[in-house]
């Protein structure tokens, strides 16, 4: 399965922009959005990819999304809560999963892993490090940190901040079979 992953749009039109390019491009199974869609109420337009793009959109909020993003996300069924969503056998999970996933989307990094701001300060949760120990999802999704993109692994997880709010990352793409997880950050000059 081929997996576009792409956090933090911020409502930007050209991020909105990149996403629809990424999934012609990269023709994706799924698309996953995990968090800050929307920038505090601005930005609307991103919640669009909710029900255009060509292939399933599963999303979660971030701290910047309200209330109308959240009750777009349910209306349109894109919004991970709840038991596991199942597309082409592979399993996802959101914030609230509670059960083994193998793919769990997330909007904050795991404390310790790709949550480095400009400071120095780590600022990931650990109520998501506790989560993905526990779950040992084989990849999980995450944003928030704009300064911290990357692709680490710990223990059994592939944790992937595919930030675009950096303005030189758009995301990442991800390959999940049985065998294996491949994933690479996608750039916004390729």
């Amino acid at each position: 399965m081929r997996i576009l992953a792409c956090a933090d749009l911020h409502g930007r039109p050209e991020r909105i922009a990149r996403v629809r390019g990424l999934v012609t491009e990269h023709t994706p199974d799924v698309v996953l959005l995990p968090g800050d869609l929307t920038h505090a109420g601005q930005g609307q337009e991103a919640l669009a990819l909710l029900h255009t793009l060509p292939v399933p959109v599963l999303a979660v909020v971030g701290n910047m999304d309200g209330p109308a993003a959240l009750t777009t996300m349910r209306r349109h069924g894109a919004l991970l809560e709840g038991a596991a969503r199942v597309i082409d056998g592979v399993a996802f999970g959101g914030p609230d999963a509670d059960l083994p996933c193998d793919v769990l989307v997330v909007h904050e990094p795991p404390f310790g892993v790709l949550d480095v701001v400009r400071s120095g300060e780590r600022i990931g949760s650990r109520s998501v490090r506790e989560q993905m120990l526990r779950l040992r999802p084989r990849v999980l999704t995450c944003g928030h940190v704009h300064e911290s993109p990357g692709i680490e692994r710990i223990g059994d997880t592939l944790v992937i901040n595919c930030t675009m709010g950096n303005g030189l990352t758009a995301g990442a793409l991800i390959e999940v079979s049985p065998e294996e997880v491949t994933a690479r950050l996608l750039t916004t000059t390729a």
